[in-house]
């Protein structure tokens, strides 16, 4: 077994030599500072990476500040803000949870879910033993005319954050909102490509303009999220995908390679909290490399520590070097950290993501998943969870016995209320946060000014979805900016709403559609078919290795701005995307237009 890596530095002295470098930047060259979004600590210290050391070009020092170190020390500001809860929140949530009872700690630590759309059983539920609070999931959404009723929708969220309106801060009223597979909120809300379509518009690009989009896109999907009532939101993931060998991630993936995924987890976080939105990176210690699906059974992470280090962990080490609310711990099995127990329960685990800096909330993935209930028990497994170091327990199958369970825990001393108290204070800290991020309070946020691309940020959510997947498009066989709909297209494969789409937007730009003209196949899932003249990949770009299409195409959604891209291309537009993972025999990063 491999030595575990060197864990990054004190978090104390990272913002100490930070604060002198800003200082001297404020004080010194006068020169604007470029620093990458969320490049500082939760204090507001800058280390110095990216800071402008050049003079005003004649070599000469005339006194005055042009406001460059103003702007510098925004900056620094405003990313502390985005990070995480401050030390004033810590500090107020201890003494908050100081005068909980123990029943009150035990809950707040749970988040909750409910069946159907009435939430007034999971209000009383939060009312009544402190809950930290709950998950809305695809069910829980009320629905009018074939669309989320969002009306409705906000009035359960409203009378779930009623019931915990006298503790001085929100209740952790979470959604699983990713865009692509993973959207549990649809139409009328603005509908998004995968996470994927960020990777291969980074790709085809730049990193930088990668995220940009990245950020602008989650800042705007958190608005409408913030304006339902939702606190947080179980995305984006960190995950690295190693492509079709992954059942599970996929293109809720940002791709295969671990810097770009980094960069590109790390601005969804950003954007998210800059629409007031406390997000969460997922799923350490890495779900996207193990070839088992964690809501059946319990997949097995075989890499070394140091394979791990290089490869998966890359995210989660720049999530604690940078700062990020909150990761999400998934069920896996990493006999290099802790044989044969999950990582959700495991000590071993909690310890290497606190070694990499990491000091925000650890939340456990689902402990009602297979891999978790069938070994060890529905009131079992929470008790375990946080036992280990987990710090907020998602959606335990019984609400009231884990609650219970807690609380006998601690009675019998199997766990220490020390514990107990650490998890409900780092909950609370985030949460203050959250609401003081959520009120324009701090130095980012809602009404700030702190927005994500200027462009971008001011374009209507339905033109940056579309913007999204129009840099996305990958041409992976074929001809680039080929005509290809001369005589209509005809549509197979895919389901009904694939299909209604792409002929509504085929329409709209003067395409007849029909049973003549090219044959579009649409592939869906990992594995494609044979087929038609032009194969298009809608989810993972792997289907498209069983196509034989001499033309095949890469989409990454399935949205309508997705189908209306489509249409562009088959009537000769760019598709200026490139693979951000490997498929069909192709490296991550090709494209027929490259």
């Amino acid at each position: 077994m491999s030595t575990t890596p060197q864990t990054s530095r004190p978090l104390r002295l990272r913002l100490l030599a930070a604060a002198s470098v800003l200082l001297l930047t404020a004080c010194g060259t006068g020169g604007a500072g470029d620093d990458d979004d969320g490049s500082d600590q939760q204090d507001g210290a800058d280390q110095g990476e990216g800071q402008n050391d050049e003079g005003d070009g004649d070599g000469e020092d005339d006194g005055e500040d042009d406001g460059g170190g103003d702007d510098a020390q925004r900056e620094a500001e405003a990313a502390a803000a985005l990070a995480g809860p401050s030390q004033d929140h810590r500090d107020e949530a201890e003494d908050l949870v100081a005068e909980m009872s123990l029943r009150e700690k035990a809950g707040q630590v749970i988040v909750g879910e409910y069946s159907g759309t009435d939430a007034s059983q999971m209000a009383q539920l939060i009312e009544d033993l402190h809950l930290g609070g709950a998950i809305v999931m695809g069910e829980n959404v009320p629905t009018r005319d074939g669309q989320a009723d969002l009306d409705a929708l906000a009035a359960e969220i409203d009378a779930m954050q009623e019931a915990a309106s006298d503790r001085g801060y929100p209740a952790v009223v979470s959604v699983d909102q990713e865009g692509g597979l993973v959207t549990r909120i649809g139409q009328p809300l603005t509908e998004w490509p995968t996470p994927m379509a960020y990777g291969a518009g980074a790709q085809g690009s730049s990193e930088d303009a990668g995220e940009e989009q990245t950020r602008a896109g989650h800042a705007a999907m958190g608005a409408d999220l913030a304006e339902l009532g939702f606190t947080v939101d179980f995305a984006p993931n960190g995950d690295v995908t190693v492509g079709v060998e992954d059942p599970t991630i996929g293109t809720r993936s940002f791709g295969s390679d671990a810097d770009s995924v980094t960069e590109l987890s790390m601005a969804g976080l950003r954007g998210l909290a800059e629409a007031g939105v406390a997000g969460s990176m997922k799923h350490f210690p890495g779900h996207g490399s193990v070839d088992e699906d964690s809501h059946d059974t319990l997949p097995i992470q075989e890499k070394t520590l140091d394979q791990l280090w290089d490869e998966d962990w890359v995210p989660f080490r720049e999530a604690a070097e940078e700062g990020a609310p909150m990761v999400m711990v998934g069920h896996l099995e990493v006999p290099a950290l802790e044989d044969g127990v999950p990582s959700s329960l495991s000590s071993a685990t909690y310890s290497q993501l606190r070694g990499l800096g990491f000091d925000g909330v650890v939340v456990t993935d689902a402990l009602n998943m297979g891999a978790v209930v069938q070994q060890h028990g529905a009131d079992g497994a929470p008790v375990q969870a946080l036992a280990a170091g987990a710090d907020l327990l998602l959606m335990p199958s019984d609400v009231r016995g884990a609650h219970e369970s807690i609380v006998a825990a601690v009675d019998s001393g199997e766990l220490e209320e020390e514990r107990l108290d650490q998890a409900a204070e780092r909950v609370v800290a985030m949460m203050l946060w959250q609401r003081d991020l959520a009120a324009g309070e701090l130095a980012a946020g809602p009404g700030t000014g702190v927005d994500a691309d200027a462009e971008e940020a001011t374009d209507p959510p339905e033109d940056l979805s579309r913007r999204i997947s129009g840099d996305a498009v990958t041409l992976v066989e074929g001809e680039c900016e080929a005509e290809l709909v001369d005589d209509g297209i005809q549509i197979v494969g895919g389901d009904e709403t694939d299909r209604s789409r792409l002929s509504a937007a085929a329409e709209d730009a003067g395409v007849d559609v029909g049973d003549s003209g090219t044959v579009v196949r649409l592939l869906g899932g990992s594995r494609g078919e044979p087929g038609g003249d032009v194969a298009v990949a809608l989810d993972r770009p792997e289907a498209l290795a069983d196509s034989d299409a001499e033309t095949q195409i890469a989409l990454y959604g399935r949205t309508e701005e997705s189908f209306e891209v489509l249409v562009d291309v088959l009537e000769g537009g760019v598709a200026p995307g490139a693979l951000p993972t490997p498929a069909g025999g192709y490296a991550s990063g090709f494209s027929r237009c490259r």
